[in-house]
């Protein structure tokens, strides 16, 4: 009898398991992986940070999703609002209203998240952190998620961090094959710097030695676009400067 029930419930589990893989995510950095957290990082010269998410159908049948936003930590006079099937929705709007009608293997790329100030002023120095959930309409444990670490610092040294550390803008800039900078480090201090793009992705980390000196930065098989490159002092943002890549 014991056996029986075990195999019923293995069996339930397979089958649960087996019903919840309709959906899939990726953005422009490629495919997203379940329980992943992105850091998009912005500068408070800007008003807004957009998250493109692309959703995909990996099952067999036509299922219609819907998105929903948790704002697991948000920072003071931040305003989230989601575009999703054929609407965009005001920042009060949790689930979104209409289901996207998604076809087998069919991926839907017109999601997009607008993380901006309620009071349409440049945005603040700080982190807010959320959830993009995207679910299906007959179950909703029938999902994929990804949770975005909105990060947005000024371009240049951190109040925390004054005369930690010391980083020059790109030369030149934007930048074709490669990039020059110069930094200090204060003494006694390790550092690294690190370059991610608009989505957050890392997609360089040099170890730096302390005191000073040059970093060239190999750009030729970056692509066209904003690249955010910071030096870290003792793990922390000390200063960041934006790059442009141009081939």
């Amino acid at each position: 009898m014991k056996k029986l029930l075990l195999f019923a419930y293995l069996l339930s589990v397979i089958a649960f398991y087996g019903y919840s893989q309709n959906l899939s995510l990726s953005n422009l950095a490629g495919p997203i992986a379940p329980n992943t957290i992105i850091i998009q990082p912005g500068t408070p010269d800007s008003t807004d940070m957009t998250t493109f998410i692309y959703v995909k159908n990996i099952g067999t049948r036509a299922i219609n999703v819907f998105c929903k936003k948790s704002e697991l930590s948000l920072m003071d006079s931040i305003q989230l609002t989601m575009c999703w099937a054929n609407g965009c929705y005001p920042p009060s709007t949790t689930v979104s209203p209409n289901a996207q009608l998604i076809e087998p293997g069919q991926t839907i790329m017109d999601f997009s998240g607008h993380y901006s100030r309620s009071d349409g002023k440049n945005l603040k120095s700080g982190e807010s952190v959320v959830r993009w959930v995207f679910f299906t309409e007959n179950d909703i444990n029938d999902s994929a998620s990804v949770t975005i670490k909105y990060t947005s610092f000024p371009l240049g040294v951190e109040e925390t961090m004054a005369n930690q550390g010391v980083l020059s803008n790109s030369i030149p800039n934007p930048a074709n094959e490669k990039a020059t900078f110069s930094y200090t480090i204060a003494s006694g201090s390790d550092g690294s710097f690190v370059v991610r793009n608009l989505v957050g992705s890392t997609m360089q980390t040099i170890s730096l030695q302390p005191s000073n000196g040059k970093i060239t930065l190999a750009t030729a098989d970056l692509a066209d676009g904003i690249y955010f490159c910071s030096l870290l002092v003792k793990g922390k943002v000390a200063v960041t400067k934006k790059m442009v890549v141009r081939h």
